[in-house]
């Protein structure tokens, strides 16, 4: 009997120690996987990381003069205002070369109109030497007309 009771403890305590093993085992896989996970989330930091220094390398230049990343923690403070200053200065330029241009534009149409003005005062006064009452009656003369002046004056003195 005390064979079977020391057989029957025997295979208690083995059964005792393979659920230990394997409760053993299941926890330092539980810790594998945990230590793995914190190694894949501390590479995937570093690789966050890196791919930010990468795109911060890879910005244009465009973006570091919008965002002013560029420039020191004590220069970034004044960088707006500088902005400012700059697209002021960009803006007054561009307003002066426009209204150089419109000066420019209005003194040649200024011109034009000159031009057209003194062609004007030409065909006028050709149109005043064909039809002036000196160059009509000149006309009627050379075909053998004579002319008969009706103002009011030549009436008057007819009559009496």
């Amino acid at each position: 009997m005390e064979r079977e009771k020391t057989i029957g403890s025997e295979a208690e305590r083995r059964s005792r120690i393979s659920r230990e093993v394997i409760i053993l085992s299941e926890e330092s896989e539980a810790r594998g996987a945990e230590v793995s996970q914190e190694a894949e989330a501390s590479e995937e930091v570093e690789d966050n990381e890196i791919l930010e220094e990468v795109n911060e390398g890879e910005k244009s230049l465009w973006q570091h003069i919008t965002m002013g990343t560029f420039l020191t923690a004590g220069a970034a403070n004044y960088y707006r205002y500088l902005i400012a200053i700059a697209v002021m200065c960009f803006l007054s330029i561009f307003l002066t070369f426009m209204s150089l241009n419109a000066d420019r534009e209005h003194r040649r149409k200024e011109k034009y109109a000159t031009v057209l003005h003194e062609r004007s005062v030409l065909k006028d006064e050709e149109r005043y030497g064909l039809s002036s009452k000196e160059a009509v009656t000149r006309r009627l003369k050379e075909r053998g007309i004579t002319l008969v002046d009706l103002s009011q004056r030549s009436r008057l003195i007819e009559k009496r």
